[in-house]
């Protein structure tokens, strides 16, 4: 019976439903003012692996969360859940393309007759509908060419990484029950909304109203009234904790809590709610009181010390501090879980930890670009942790045991990336950041300062320029290597334009702002041509390899 005042409000609902369910309702699209396509291959592995565990152990629904819908003229535009639907899509489109058995059921969740089910914005739709939506095209689109469109590129490595991932399931026959259990028990809460501004406020309350009960409360909770601890012990570890979980921000010190298994076995904790898995880790390391009383504090002091960019390491901590401000500038962190180890454990030997760092430096920017192939990177940071006290292993260490030590195919991939056009704007503004880093006279830059990526020769020429290099093909390439880019203010570059040289080196030193190195550098260049960018950019590739430790033949 309906009370006095209502039954539901008005102009919204929820319901929980499948990921079927929902991919055959009215048609998705996502809006213009939406954000691209911006998973990394992160967060498409773990989303994967996350399936597959709860499929394995035969959970009856894997549940991924809340997605918002506006109803819009006939359509229902997604105001929050476009990055999973996007990639739930493509699984589909991977088994589609696979299993030609079974291609139809799977391309009726993904088309509605000639009509996709989901719409990504105006800009990417068509690349999207030309390789996903449509049949047979998923395993070129894992295979294809870097084009220096993020969203685009984005879409093409979240393919790569879906290849990889679901090639690990040999038989079709398995495959196809992985995937018909995501259809059928993939769940979401699925919030729809009459207007965007009810939409909009939905999603910030449901993403950041409140202080809800976090992973890390749960844990706190299991830790001291499920160990068999003595009050008088578990109130001292309470406030232990309490000391602790101060030194930082809610979310980081949930974000260490779930690098601690990692810590202290070297195996992940593989979803941030599995209590048990946790308590496995900790038991292996010594037990709850050791954990509480000394582990946690321990490498928690360290984490707070990358934080800080206050790291002591006696007389390396300069060169120490300057290596891990650069790895932060890193989008994915796997990098701090071996540090925090070594810190822990190694702080008070200054060599060690200048070779300790110099490696892990190296091996963050090669995950970054690309050097180390994905499968490969947890194996590897994981024997970090594991080798952390073992510097044979670490530095010098072969095949199931290697660390920090790059291959010799990975050294020449190293070289490769670095000498070839950059076509990825945040990827080429965080490589010229840590080559500004290690140029003579050069300093630490953050991604969130003012520092933009100057083309000396425009990537889109200019009159001037079109004169001196004609060739198309060949000026956008030149445009894109690290020897024709440089770091500027932003109203400087906005000025330079596609100025002729001489006037736009004029601009770069004509300033009250400080000068970075790498355009202190440009300052003996008095003429821009092919040879003088091929000798800049093998001169600024030989200083970045040398501050890595990254040398030919060595």
């Amino acid at each position: 019976m309906v009370s006095a005042f209502g039954d539901t409000p008005l102009g919204l609902t929820s319901q929980i439903l499948n990921l079927a369910a929902v991919l055959t309702r009215k048609q998705l699209k996502v809006p213009r003012y939406q954000r691209p396509y911006t998973w990394s291959e992160r967060e498409v592995r773990e989303l994967i692996q996350d399936l597959w565990r709860a499929y394995k152990r035969g959970a009856t629904f894997y549940f991924i969360g809340q997605i918002v819908l506006v109803k819009n003229h006939g359509k229902l535009e997604v105001s929050d859940g476009q990055q999973r639907l996007a990639t739930l899509t493509m699984l589909l489109a991977y088994v589609r393309d696979r299993i030609p058995g079974r291609a139809k059921q799977y391309q009726t969740l993904i088309m509605d007759g000639n009509t996709p089910r989901l719409l990504l914005r105006e800009e990417d739709q068509n690349f999207y509908l030309g390789f996903v939506q449509e049949r047979g095209h998923m395993s070129e689109l894992a295979r294809h060419a870097e084009i220096g469109v993020d969203s685009k590129d984005l879409i093409a490595n979240a393919a790569r990484t879906i290849e990889s991932e679901m090639s690990k399931i040999t038989e079709d026959r398995e495959l196809d029950a992985f995937m018909s259990y995501i259809a059928r028990s993939c769940t979401l809460n699925v919030v729809d909304a009459d207007e965007r501004g009810c939409a909009q406020t939905v999603f910030n309350t449901l993403n950041k109203r409140g202080s809800p009960l976090s992973g890390a409360d749960i844990i706190k909770s299991d830790l001291l009234e499920n160990s068999g601890l003595s009050n008088t012990e578990a109130d001292a570890a309470a406030r232990k904790w309490e000391q602790t979980e101060d030194l930082f921000e809610r979310d980081n010190f949930a974000r260490l809590l779930y690098m601690m298994p990692f810590l202290l076995t070297g195996e992940p904790l593989l979803s941030p709610g599995d209590l048990a898995s946790f308590r496995t880790a900790v038991e292996r390391a010594g037990g709850v009181r050791a954990f509480l009383f000394e582990q946690l504090p321990r490498y928690a002091h360290a984490l707070r010390a990358i934080f800080a960019g206050s790291i002591d390491v006696g007389p390396a901590s300069e060169e120490v501090n300057r290596r891990v401000a650069l790895m932060k500038q890193v989008e994915q962190w796997d990098w701090a879980p071996c540090a925090i180890a070594f810190l822990a454990e190694h702080a008070s030997e200054p060599e060690r930890a200048r070779r300790f760092f110099q490696g892990l430096d190296r091996l963050t920017f090669a995950c970054e670009l690309a050097v180390v192939e994905n499968r490969d990177r947890e194996a590897r940071y994981a024997n970090i942790i594991k080798y952390i006290s073992d510097d044979k292993i670490l530095h010098n260490g072969e095949g199931k045991q290697r660390a920090l030590l790059l291959t010799e195919t990975e050294q020449m991939k190293f070289f490769a990336t670095l000498n070839r056009s950059r076509k990825r704007d945040r990827q080429r503004r965080l490589l010229l950041i840590r080559m500004e880093a290690a140029m003579p006279g050069g300093r630490i830059v953050s991604m969130m300062d003012d520092a933009t990526v100057e083309h000396v020769l425009p990537k889109n020429g200019g009159p001037w320029w079109n004169e001196r290099f004609p060739d198309p093909a060949l000026r956008n390439e030149l445009a894109n290597l690290l020897g024709n880019l440089t770091l500027l203010t932003y109203d400087q570059n906005a000025a330079a334009d596609n100025k002729p040289y001489s006037k736009k080196r004029s601009l770069y030193f004509d300033t009250t702002a400080a000068i970075y190195a790498l355009t202190k550098d440009l300052g003996p260049i008095e003429e821009w041509t092919l040879q003088a960018i091929e000798e800049r950019h093998e001169r600024l590739v030989r200083i970045l390899c040398e501050d890595w430790g990254l040398v030919r033949g060595g």
